[in-house]
């Protein structure tokens, strides 16, 4: 074997084992989208996060698979894990091109999409439990830690704030850390101040933004492993000799 080869072969069992163990993003990231998805689906709508969590558990998959098989390459040289994990390649590209470029889409959508539906839901609001989207408003201020749709005085424009008659926001605006909260507008170093909208907005474009990060790290690494299985090939192809026909004159 001679020396391209042989740093063909210990390079692509670097970049199989990396593959894989890359997998682990694309599938936490697509656990994550499906709980946003799952807790806000609310005030997202549409289910329009379902697409990029499948894409990326999907890639995820791929990703596992195409670097056992770069690592059995290494290991086997077999031609035929060759022709394989270069078909892969190509496969990801697609996917992970797709995934990036629904990311953006979805991120810089949120803010003008939903507000109305935001808008609608927190009119909603009431002192009552049991309705749907009071839970939701509650659960959506106290884990993004957010308080109206742009900031904590949109309360004044909703019903619940006019029936409740103390100039005051509901108790999930209150900041954890302080006990004596009582949603009272006048003491608003109490409260979280900024809307749920922007907040929102935010995480998913911190989860997209990371995605595409990811996505342009491991595009540089199935490249390498590609451009290594091209040059192992090369190499391996035999020239043809020039037969010596003095041998049978």
């Amino acid at each position: 074997m001679c020396g391209t080869a042989r740093i063909s072969k210990l390079l692509l069992a670097v970049v199989g084992p990396l593959l894989s163990g890359s997998a682990v993003v694309p599938g936490l990231g697509g656990l994550f989208l499906l709980f946003i998805n799952r807790s806000y689906r609310h005030f997202i709508g549409n289910d329009y996060l379902l697409l990029p969590a499948s894409l990326s558990f999907v890639v995820a998959g791929l990703l596992l698979l195409t670097g056992i098989i770069g690592l059995c390459v290494a290991v086997n040289q077999s031609h035929c894990l060759r022709g394989t994990f270069l078909y892969l390649v190509l496969i990801l590209f697609g996917l992970e091109v797709t995934t990036g470029t629904l990311g953006y889409i979805n991120s810089v959508r949120v803010m003008p999409a939903d507000l109305d539906r935001f808008n609608e839901i927190f009119r909603k609001y009431s002192d009552n439990d049991s309705m749907i989207e009071s839970r939701a408003v509650d659960r959506l201020q106290q884990n993004m830690h957010c308080c109206g749709v742009r900031n904590y005085t949109d309360w004044t424009q909703f019903p619940w704030f006019v029936q409740s008659g103390n100039d005051s926001v509901p108790q999930s605006c209150c900041a954890r850390n302080f006990t004596t909260c009582r949603g009272d507008m006048e003491e608003p170093e109490l409260l979280y101040t900024q809307g749920c909208l922007l907040t929102l907005r935010d995480e998913l474009q911190w989860i997209f933004l990371f995605t595409l990060g990811w996505v342009v790290a491991v595009c540089c690494l199935q490249t390498l492993g590609a451009l290594m299985i091209c040059l192992w090939t090369n190499t391996d192809s035999a020239p043809y000799q020039l037969l010596n026909t003095d041998n049978f004159s």
